[in-house]
């Protein structure tokens, strides 16, 4: 009885979020919206824009896909949420939405190795950017992030760390900041996922629906896989940053966003594929140790199983433990019982903060500079496990110190003619 409570109160939190957030969406008008373009229509580009257009914040006038079945996805997205009967435009180039003037904001949900490139020419070309966790590919894309942002202080970057946005989350920091958790001295994070099987299979032409060589970009020239497209990408290192980037990017984020934590000194990781061999190039299981002084932070992850236990990401001080996921958080004090607490709307309050900061009346819940170093968290795991040894980091200079080999991965060489002047 005291679950069925607490799930039928987390239902009523949720209700009376969306339609408290919709209340003051309801008095703007179509003309005061602002118009976004969504660049990658798939999951997480069709998602932002179904909370974007039930905020009734924003006119969705343009959608961008190098995928055409992605794009008529979106638009079916567009129908059902928007309450206009003018359809968005249909482009398969973004440099196309950046060159139109209509379009006042940009929505980045491609793939991982698009993040830094489109965001920096957003921004070159005036537009205000939701760009999708992890921020960036690696280390040097992200200060090319920021640096940008830097340029242009009159734009809103905001990075899809919706957690940010969630007033759940923001409590349980509140209570954490209160010193009710008391010294913190270990936090712990992990995904537990059975990922689906990704078949090897061999090379082929691309479809026709495709524009292949828009959706490589800037990533090597590499024969078209249907086992590295679409979602699968994420597990291929050359587009995407694996589980780390996928879910480490969303719990590393809260553990440092709640502590107030920068970069790590040091970083031990270790993994590999240990139990399902096939097309995915990133680990099925890694764990990763960060250093930081008087604290010991830890990621793990499973891709092979759906046995776990506890919440997503755990907080451990003298005075007890605070665990928290998406459903809702809970303080166990070291004598006496646990206090529940339910989770809250996050997705439609994150495309309100966005809103909220293109108008000027709010700062990003996650900004970039925030992002970028959530970002290298995840960057970071990656590298270490990859060059099997522990890596060192220097906070100064933002870099790997000591290891020639591991530095080297802190970037890469843009496929021509794509170009990130910040990196050349």
């Amino acid at each position: 009885m005291a679950i069925g409570r607490r799930c039928f109160m987390k239902s009523a939190t949720v209700a009376g979020s969306l339609l408290a957030l919709g209340a003051s969406s309801k008095e703007t008008s179509s003309n005061s919206r602002i118009n976004v373009a969504i660049v990658g229509c798939r999951n997480r580009g069709s998602g932002v824009m179904k909370s974007m257009l039930q905020s009734g914040l924003f006119n969705v006038v343009t959608l961008c896909d190098c995928d055409i079945g992605n794009s008529s996805r979106g638009m079916l997205t567009f129908g059902k949420y928007a309450d206009t009967d003018t359809k968005p435009k249909v482009e398969r180039d973004f440099r196309k939405v950046l060159d139109d003037k209509e379009v006042e904001a940009v929505v980045v949900a491609t793939p991982d190795h698009w993040h830094a490139l489109m965001t920096v020419m957003a921004l070159d070309a005036g537009k205000h950017v939701y760009v999708e966790k992890p921020a960036s590919f690696n280390i040097a894309e992200g200060k090319a992030m920021v640096a940008a942002q830097e340029r242009h202080p009159e734009l809103t970057v905001l990075v899809g760390s919706q957690q940010r946005s969630g007033q759940h989350f923001q409590d349980a920091r509140t209570f954490l900041h209160s010193g009710d958790l008391g010294k913190v001295g270990f936090c712990r994070a992990f995904d537990v996922n059975r990922r689906e099987v990704l078949p090897i299979v061999p090379d082929s032409e691309p479809p026709e629906y495709l524009d292949y060589q828009m959706w490589l970009g800037p990533a090597p020239e590499r024969p078209y896989n249907k086992s590295r497209s679409h979602y699968n990408w994420r597990f291929i290192r050359d587009y995407g940053t694996g589980e780390m980037g996928n879910w480490g990017a969303h719990w590393l984020d809260i553990i440092r966003w709640f502590l107030d934590l920068d970069f790590p000194l040091a970083v031990t990781g270790v993994g590999g594929t240990h139990v399902v061999h096939d097309a995915k190039e990133w680990p099925d299981t890694q764990t990763v140790l960060y250093e930081y002084p008087d604290l010991t932070v830890l990621w793990e992850h499973r891709q092979w199983t759906e046995q776990c236990s506890g919440a997503p990401c755990e907080i451990h001080g003298a005075k007890g433990s605070l665990m928290i996921s998406r459903g809702g958080w809970s303080f166990h004090p070291a004598e006496g019982d646990p206090v529940y607490h339910d989770g809250s709307e996050m997705d439609m309050a994150h495309a309100v903060n966005f809103a909220d900061c293109i108008r000027g009346d709010s700062t990003p819940s996650a900004p970039i500079q925030e992002g970028y170093k959530s970002a290298v968290l995840c960057h970071l795991g990656n590298i270490s496990a990859t060059v099997k040894r522990r890596i060192e980091f220097d906070s100064e200079t933002q870099s790997i110190v000591h290891d020639d080999e591991a530095k080297s991965l802190e970037m890469r060489e843009y496929r021509s003619p794509w170009r990130l002047p910040e990196l050349s």
